[in-house]
C-alpha cells in the first residue's frame, strides 16, 4: 500500500477494510481480485452498497454463492462484469 500511495503522490486513499471503501459516497465501482474465498461476500456488500462491479474469475466457489451473487446483483440493478486478467488487459 505504501508504495501504491507513493506512486499517487500521497493522494491515493488507502483502506484496510473494504466496508469502509463501499462506505464512500467518491466510489462508484469495485474490481474484486482478491483471494476468490472473498468474491461472494464482498460481491453482496458492493450490490448492497449500491456500487457496480468488476470482479475476477471465479466469481465463486460453489453454485450457491453463484446464485446469491445473481440474485443480489438483480435486486440491486448493478452493473457487473465477470473477467479473467490475462483476457481483461492489455497485452505487456
Amino acid at each position: 500500500m505504501r508504495k501504491a500511495r507513493a506512486r499517487t503522490n500521497g493522494r491515493a486513499v488507502v483502506y484496510t477494510d473494504y466496508r469502509k471503501l463501499l462506505d464512500s459516497r467518491d466510489v462508484d465501482a469495485v474490481v474484486i481480485a482478491t483471494p476468490d474465498h472473498w468474491h461472494a461476500k464482498i460481491f453482496v456488500d458492493a450490490c448492497v452498497a449500491g456500487k457496480d462491479i468488476y470482479v475476477e474469475k471465479p466469481i465463486a466457489n460453489s453454485v450457491r454463492e453463484g446464485r446469491v451473487m445473481v440474485e443480489a446483483a438483480r435486486k440491486s440493478g448493478r452493473v457487473v462484469q465477470v473477467g479473467l486478467p490475462q483476457r481483461s488487459g492489455g497485452a505487456d
